[in-house]
């Protein structure tokens, strides 16, 4: 019995220190995405919106559990991703799920404004 209690405590001590058990297709290609908007942030033309897609993946990621788990992936993704062709790819699949996801939301709100009108405009900030 005493045995088999520390087996089990060393399967589960060994499946909580496997980044690998606890990633995820989709872990994996937000994480990728994460990766190549913070190299495109570097840009300062590009620095704003780099930053907004870099925050919506890791809300995608964090909704899937802690965000830490993340630096393994990285990890193992950077060696992946170590030509000009690799990142490209990568760039173009996120930039397109992020125009997607643009896109959606502007649907949505011209659909709210032909429904309820313009939203009122903001009053102006106080000195």
């Amino acid at each position: 019995m005493r045995y088999a209690a520390l087996a089990l405590a060393a399967a589960v001590l060994a499946g909580a220190t496997s980044p690998a058990a606890a990633q995820s297709a989709g872990d994996v290609a937000d994480t990728r995405c994460i990766m190549v908007l913070q190299a495109v942030s570097r840009d300062p033309a590009q620095r704003e919106s780099a930053a907004r897609g870099v925050f919506y993946y890791m809300g995608r990621v964090a909704s899937r559990g802690p965000l830490p788990r993340i630096e393994a992936i990285m990890a193992a993704q950077g060696k992946t991703m170590n030509t000009p062709q690799a990142v490209q790819a990568e760039l173009t699949r996120c930039g397109a799920e992020l125009s997607q996801r643009g896109a959606e939301i502007q649907a949505v709100n011209q659909n709210l404004v032909k429904r309820f009108g313009p939203p009122p405009a903001a009053a102006p900030a106080k000195k």
